[in-house]
Order: C-alpha cells, then structure tokens, then sequence
C-alpha cells in the first residue's frame, strides 16, 4: 500500500501546476455476488471503504482505494473479503462520474487460509449533495458497479454487484 500511494504522490508531482487536489472519501458499501455454479452460497456482505484521490486536469482522478468487510450466507456463515486497488475515474458530465478499480482482493471463503485474486471493478458515480466552504468541498455520493473477481486457485467466482454510500472532503 505505501508503493502505491509513493506511486499516487508522483504522479500528482508531476501534473500540471493548476491541478493536484487532494480528496478523502470513506463510505459504506453493500456487495452481492452473483451465484454461480462455482458459489452456491449466497453471498453478500457489508463493509467499508476508504479512497484517497488526487484531481487531475480535465476531470480525471487518480487515487488508492481499499475496502474490507464480511460475508454472510446461506448457512448461517460469515468470512470476510478485503481488497487494495488502484482507482482511475473521469467525470462525464456534472456531478456524474464513471471509473475502474484494479488490484488485488483477499478472501477466506471456502478455505482455511484465504485466497488472493486479481479485480477490477467497473463504476459509475453520482453526486447526491454538495458543499464548499472556504478551503474545504464536501460530498455525499453513491457509487454503483460492476465486480469482476474470479480466483483461480480457489475455482470460486466472487464477481458480483457494489453499492456504496460515500462521504468525501477535497482540499
């Protein structure tokens, strides 16, 4: 995780003069896989995520994401996913935003020690409200997506849909 927020800092160095805020963002999200012959359980979980992004020019964002939480399923079970990602998005239009997450994701479904797999997530976001002040921005946004998280050693299909519910501040 410090490779890649050393990675997001560089970077954020090296664009343009005029661009470069900082925004924290920490939220709550819902995360339902789908079922698949690989899963039978049904899965779905609560959790919390956690993003720090840096605005660069022409509405592009560049940032580290993480997200843990826990499963429940049919058996009356829980384990727990966590996943690291690096996050690109872009604003289409005002207050409306689509994005990816790529990066890794650790789960202990179905195993004694967990299995780590690759992700990608595919999101589009909108902001619900909106506020500045004199050198801090707030928003109240929600993110929806798409989850691809296939783990190959485990032969489990952890793809599914994410919502989440997120508070951010930009500096």
């Amino acid at each position: 995780m410090k490779k890649v927020i050393a990675a997001l800092f560089a970077v954020s160095l090296a664009s343009a003069a005029s661009a470069g805020t900082v925004s924290v963002e920490f939220g709550t999200n819902w995360y339902k896989v789908n079922h698949t012959n690989d899963v039978y359980d049904n899965l779905i979980g609560q959790g919390q995520n956690f993003l720090v992004s840096w605005s660069l020019d022409n509405d592009l964002s560049l940032g580290a994401y993480s997200e843990a939480g826990t499963w429940l399923y049919d058996s009356g079970s829980s384990d727990t996913w966590e996943l690291t990602a690096i996050q690109v998005s872009k604003g289409v239009v005002k207050n409306v935003a689509v994005g990816m997450n790529i990066g890794r994701m650790y789960q202990t479904y179905d195993s004694g020690g967990g299995y780590d797999g690759m992700l990608t997530d595919v999101f589009g976001s909108v902001v619900i409200l909106s506020g500045s002040g004199d050198k801090v921005s707030g928003v109240l946004k929600t993110v929806v997506g798409g989850r691809f998280a296939a783990h190959y050693a485990s032969g489990d299909d952890f793809s599914g849909i994410t919502v989440n519910l997120v508070v951010g501040l930009q500096f």
